[in-house]
């Protein structure tokens, strides 16, 4: 069931990190601009601008690829740091008009503005005056949906991009709804559609017309839900506080294919200390660790391992990284791709005994206290799971306990000082993230 009253904007950033690349360089507005990576290089695209679409760049295409497309446009690396700050101030715009904001991810959010509208007027004057501050404020474009849930006002904003203004009703679910591709809808990715084209379901009005006996012998207990989306009833209501995420990962391209365990293991250190860095900040520990190695072939392969008890330190979780590298048995294969990520999380939880790395996890905060002062890269870790051997053999013991101690040694330097040396410089074949 629908409420009939209510009124849900979902706000779709247009081409993000392109357009906030061509917002900061006016002389890139109307050009293709392709953000990912650098010219010949061997990363992903990130994003591009709607100009670069036209001939076929997408999103995860590879940037060898996306240059033979389309070899005219401008190649920029991300600027992770300059999107979240507009992110941060759209978030910010948006709670203006309504104390129910939802961050979707960092180019959409819902917002509920069944309460707002005495103050700000219908919903469209509210998406205008919405879509007119995002320009003014920082030069980018944004689409808007209106609906009464959270699944209509995202297809109604998917259906007028870039820079329009949708609506979807009620009405419309058994009306306009029914052509759309069911790839269309949020909730129903490529599997779920590869089995919906196998039952010959392949548009909305389909999976609204088939027999639920019939959808319900293929699917189970999910041919509710894919109902429930059929009839634009699916997504919970908008929620404002900010949801766990699925993952936080970390993902490395290597200038150029390596083979053998020691570079990979190197990286893969890496990557890992990067993950639980963020899991830190975010109050975090994780249960699930996954492994993703893509071979010279472009052939993907990932294995995944859920460890007995949530951790936040980075040697339990490497180690399992390690384990699942072992078991693929790469040899000598070469190897173009790696990544770590964690998931499965759990808010708050640390370790508190010696058998689960308590004085990693002080370490950890410690050197998270260094690097916001003078950036992740002033302390690295390489060279495997030796370096916490290391680490624990040469540092005294008050740099794993107590943290508090050790933020005041490093914070306590003069003001201008050089920050402290790296315990080990980065590998020398890693040097491009994606």
């Amino acid at each position: 069931m629908f409420v009939s009253d209510r009124a849900i904007l979902h706000l779709d950033m247009d081409a993000f990190f392109a357009s906030v690349e061509q917002a900061r360089r006016p002389e890139l507005r109307g050009k293709p601009v392709i953000v990912g990576g650098e010219r010949g290089g061997r990363g992903v695209v990130s994003a591009c601008s709607y100009e670069a679409r036209v001939y076929g760049v997408h999103s995860a295409l590879p940037i060898a690829q996306a240059e033979r497309l389309c070899p005219q446009a401008e190649f920029l690396p991300v600027d992770m740091k300059a999107y979240l700050a507009v992110h941060r101030s759209l978030v910010g715009l948006l709670e203006r008009y309504t104390d129910l904001v939802e961050v979707a991810s960092i180019d959409e959010a819902f917002l509920d503005i069944t309460g707002s509208r005495r103050l700000f007027g219908p919903p469209r004057t509210i998406a205008h005056r919405i879509q007119e501050e995002v320009y003014t404020g920082h030069g980018v474009t944004c689409s808007i949906g209106i609906g009464p849930t959270k699944l209509l006002a995202k297809l109604a904003a998917g259906m007028h991009k870039p820079a329009g203004i949708g609506e979807l009703t009620a009405a419309d679910v058994h009306g306009r709804l029914r052509d759309l591709p069911v790839g269309d809808v949020c909730g129903i990715g490529p599997v779920t559609q590869e089995r919906l084209a196998a039952l010959g379901l392949t548009t909305v009005g389909m999976l609204q017309d088939v027999p639920f006996p019939l959808l319900a012998a293929a699917f189970g207990r999910g041919a509710h839900g894919l109902r429930q989306l059929a009839l634009g009833r699916g997504l919970s209501p908008v929620r404002s506080e900010r949801p766990l995420p699925k993952s936080i990962g970390r993902e490395l391209t290597f200038d150029d294919d390596v083979s053998g365990g020691d570079p990979l293991r190197a990286t893969l250190l890496s990557l890992t200390d990067s993950a639980v860095a963020g899991l830190r900040r975010k109050g975090l520990a994780a249960r699930t660790v996954t492994l993703k190695v893509r071979f010279s072939s472009f052939h993907t392969v990932s294995r995944r391992r859920t460890l007995p008890r949530p951790v936040s330190a980075v040697r339990p979780l490497f180690e399992t990284v390690t384990a699942l590298l072992d078991e693929l048995d790469i040899g000598a294969r070469q190897v173009r791709l790696v990544g770590v990520s964690v998931s499965g999380f759990t808010q708050n939880a640390f370790q508190l005994t010696l058998d689960d790395g308590w004085r990693e996890v002080a370490l950890g905060e410690a050197v998270d206290r260094v690097r916001e002062k003078y950036g992740f890269r002033s302390l690295t870790l390489a060279g495997g799971a030796s370096a916490y051997r290391r680490l624990e053999h040469d540092s005294p013991a008050q740099s794993f306990h107590p943290a508090a101690q050790a933020a005041r040694d490093t914070t306590a330097s003069p003001s201008g000082a050089s920050p402290p040396a790296p315990v080990a410089a980065p590998p020398a074949h890693a040097r491009r993230a994606v």
